[in-house]
């Protein structure tokens, strides 16, 4: 392997490109789609068939310990070597099935009354925003309902919004962390370790019909408290995240074209169910997922090239590199929510499969009738510039203004339809052709 071909797809280069890693992913997918990065000693798989392969086969261990030095988190401090190791994302086989399953059986007997509640939530958050005044997008809206939906889920209190903020911002922080970005305050991970202790205690005194009281009455799936407070840890940050980053990430590139997608939601009430799940595949909330080998595995005669994985190498699966896999979906930089193929993996693939994926899904698609219906006309404000967290897994947008507008004052796009233009450079950062989408 040639040293620019070697600098081009090193793992190095995607973290500099982190707004708009599509580029690579491209020339990486079509130069190899399992590809050895010598400078991070990580495979780099890239391709859609090579990802579904890898994440279900048994060969290969979610749980990336810390003994290697090719660990992205390998000089992190003991406190946060014992948060990771004994979460949920880091287990495999019958361990993980156990926690997994209470976290289904929790979601499904609250799943007949989600809709409701999150469309009430939806509202309310709305309300404050209503006044015809530009608001953020992120920070007043896709942060509070993704919050609001998973302190729900674990039976936190939702009366003091000052204080769920506050668990957020540490939450972010355990969550940059534990992605291996460790250019944050670790203390906010004890803060929100010690925050759950204590909801712990309350809730065996009162245990509620929540995920922390499913996880007490059920706590022979723990080795100890700390191996619960962790899991529950891990489950309100990826809660978050995922609904927060795809409204966050996705309703910008709707905006140029926003009312012609209002037509479209007031003439189909299936569309936002369907542009809910393309902005899934286009967004994907988590960018790679991390793999070991537990042996040796060829790859080779399957996937044809030098792709002989030795026991203990390790792997970086980019789920949206495999999500505009032009093999799977054509045109993968559109917006396109008649889509026949839905293969994406925005929640991951086999055993780890996110056991909440519903619960997103449903929290999506009702953000997106809400707003649809609320704002007839909504645009970026071009004056602000978006701001970025720059965490080369889990970074997105963390803060996005848009302009409602009423009537003949809303400014007119190419296409006829009310909205404005996107910042200068947001498309091409979300790696999105919002000139070409189509319905």
């Amino acid at each position: 392997m040639s040293q620019d071909a070697q600098s081009q797809f090193s793992f190095s280069a995607l973290v500099r490109s982190y707004r708009d890693p599509h580029p690579i992913y491209a020339a990486l997918r079509a130069h190899d789609g399992i590809f050895f990065d010598a400078s991070s000693q990580f495979w780099l798989v890239t391709g859609h068939a090579a990802t579904t392969a890898i994440l279900s086969d048994q060969r290969f261990s979610s749980d990336v310990r810390f003994e290697s030095g090719a660990s992205p988190q390998a000089d992190a401090p003991s406190f946060l070597r014992d948060a990771i190791e004994k979460g949920i994302i880091f287990t495999d086989g019958e361990a993980h099935r156990r926690v997994q399953n209470v976290i289904l059986r929790v979601l499904g007997r609250m799943g007949k009354e989600a809709p409701a509640n999150i469309t009430a939530m939806v509202r309310q958050i709305l309300a404050g925003v209503r006044g015809g005044e530009a608001f953020d997008l992120v920070k007043d809206f896709a942060e509070p309902l993704s919050l609001l939906v998973v302190a729900q889920l674990l039976g936190l209190p939702l009366e003091d919004e000052a204080h769920l903020r506050k668990l957020a911002a540490w939450s972010d922080t355990h969550g940059d962390a534990v992605s291996g970005y460790l250019r944050v305050d670790l203390q906010d991970i004890t803060r929100l370790g010690g925050h759950f202790r204590e909801v712990l205690a309350a809730k065996r005194e009162a245990p509620g019909d929540d995920l922390f009281g499913a996880f007490i009455q059920e706590d022979a799936i723990f080795v100890d408290d700390d191996e619960l407070i962790i899991n529950c840890m891990m489950i309100f940050g990826a809660g978050r995240v995922t609904t927060r980053k795809v409204l966050s990430n996705g309703i910008p590139l709707l905006l140029p074209e926003w009312s012609r997608w209002g037509r479209a939601h007031r003439g189909d009430p299936t569309f936002c169910k369907r542009a809910a799940e393309e902005l899934l595949r286009m967004v994907t909330p988590t960018r790679y997922l991390l793999r070991c080998a537990t042996e040796d595995v060829e790859l080779s005669e399957q996937f044809p090239g030098d792709h002989l994985i030795y026991e203990g190498e390790k792997l970086m699966l980019f789920l949206e590199a495999a999500n505009r896999d032009p093999a799977v979906f054509a045109d993968p930089d559109v917006f396109d929510p008649d889509r026949t193929t839905t293969r994406h993996m925005a929640f991951g693939f086999g055993p780890h499969y996110c056991p909440g994926a519903k619960l997103a899904r449903l929290e999506i698609q009702i953000a997106l009738e809400l707003l649809l219906e609320t704002f007839p006309a909504l645009g970026a404000d071009a004056t602000f510039a978006p701001r970025w967290n720059p965490n080369p897994n889990l970074g997105g947008i963390t803060s996005f203004r848009v302009c409602p507008f009423r009537g003949a004052a809303a400014p007119r796009t190419a296409e006829g339809g009310q909205g404005v233009e996107l910042p200068t450079g947001v498309g091409a950062e979300l790696g999105i052709n919002v000139e070409s989408s189509r319905t």
